[in-house]
């Protein structure tokens, strides 16, 4: 009877402790107030510099979050440091395309301030984030991982940086918190703007932060990328309240309407 009783109360122990450690976590995250994207008219940033999504972060605050990200790069590129080398071609934590960075191969990479090619890296490393969802347009998810079946492109990847998710979907996912939302310039390479408005605003996602990057710091997004987000914030204007940040070192963030 002794051990029935000690087991039970292990067992109550255990389930007290992790509700606890949930109630501590959910406390913690800093968040705004949230917007439903698909019924209330919303704040929107818009950002001249990929590194100006984490100088607003910092500002608002916010950690332990889930980041939905839309771009076809994935931010990623670890310092040589904390890369521990050469990577699998297939796995997904290593940055980006650019020319002069060989992808799987990161080991020549050190820098762990906030850049073009590691800012959700060094949210996660921050605990800004706690999961990223990288959302790609379906044609650069299948040029990236080399895929030709169309059919590919609807499975997601799925790894984990110590323990915090990370899914590459070309797909919004639907998730029941709030998240932070950035949509970058690079995601309008094979996007219409009035098309991803449309899947937007259809989403069941809440964002209390949500950022329109320009990417002006990356040389690879193209002028025409650039553009299309132009005519995104153009359509975006009927749904939204345009707020443009300006980063502290330099002004104070404007509102526009």
């Amino acid at each position: 009877m002794n051990k029935v009783i000690i087991s039970l109360l292990i067992i109550i122990v255990c389930a007290v402790s992790l509700g606890l450690l949930q109630h501590i976590g959910i406390s913690t995250r800093k968040e705004g107030k949230a917007f439903s994207l698909a019924h209330e008219r919303f704040p929107v940033y818009v950002v001249q510099k990929t590194v100006d999504v984490v100088s607003l972060w910092n500002e608002k605050q916010v950690h332990g979050r889930i980041v939905v990200h839309l771009g076809k790069f994935l931010h990623f590129m670890k310092s040589g440091a904390a890369s521990g080398g050469v990577q699998g071609p297939m796995q997904i934590n290593t940055g980006t395309r650019y020319e002069d960075i060989v992808e799987g191969d990161s080991s020549h990479y050190n820098n762990n301030s906030p850049d073009r090619l590691n800012f959700l890296w060094v949210a996660m490393q921050k605990n800004i984030a706690r999961g990223i969802y990288n959302v790609i347009p379906p044609p650069d998810f299948m040029k990236r991982f080399g895929l030709t079946d169309p059919a590919a492109a609807q499975k997601d990847i799925v790894e984990h940086e110590f323990g915090s998710p990370r899914v590459v979907t070309t797909r919004l996912p639907s998730i029941s918190e709030p998240v932070l939302l950035n949509i970058d310039a690079s995601f309008f390479a094979s996007t219409d703007p009035a098309q991803i408005l449309d899947v937007l605003l259809k989403a069941n996602l809440s964002s209390d932060i949500v950022t329109i990057c320009l990417a002006e710091d990356n040389p690879d997004v193209t002028d025409f990328e650039r553009k299309r987000l132009h005519d995104f914030i153009g359509l975006l204007r009927e749904h939204v309240g345009i707020i443009n940040f300006i980063t502290p070192t330099t002004g104070l963030s404007t509102v526009t309407k």
